[in-house]
């Protein structure tokens, strides 16, 4: 009997799901991209169709040697996020994605269900940065 692991069965149901739905834009595949730059998030709002998977990458592109972080208890919570992967550190509560620390030059792709009608905050708190931005789900 072929058993598939937990990581193994997460990348085939993303690869069915990505290979499955048309799409107007190729953001779906890609994903939305949000830059770091000058203790800023550029930009700071994202649209993604609502009822639908949803790809968000975010890039620290901080030319001083600044670490940043992204939280968001919305975006990590069960039954939303689907996959993080990147160069950036990730770190866990249980089993729950708590932050992502990201230093200049390193990336994080997430992967999620953006709900319809659904607002998915997510801020830099690190150090006094006071930087927020928020995907919404039309």
């Amino acid at each position: 009997m072929y058993i598939l692991s937990k990581c193994g069965l997460v990348g085939l149901v993303l690869a069915l799901v990505l290979i499955g739905l048309p799409s107007a834009s190729p953001a779906w595949i890609f994903g939305e991209v949000v830059t770091i730059e000058q203790l800023s998030f550029r930009p700071d709002a994202i649209q993604v169709p609502g009822d639908n998977f949803a790809v968000l990458v975010v890039q620290n592109r901080e030319e001083a040697p600044i670490l940043h972080e992204i939280t968001s208890p919305s975006l990590f919570e069960s039954g939303t996020l689907i996959q993080v992967l990147g160069t950036g550190q990730i770190e866990y509560n249980g089993k729950r994605v708590s932050r992502i620390l990201l230093y200049p030059g390193e990336e994080v792709v997430i992967w999620f269900y953006a709900g319809k009608g659904r607002s998915y905050p997510f801020q830099c708190n690190l150090n006094g940065h006071a930087m927020q931005g928020v995907v919404r789900a039309g």
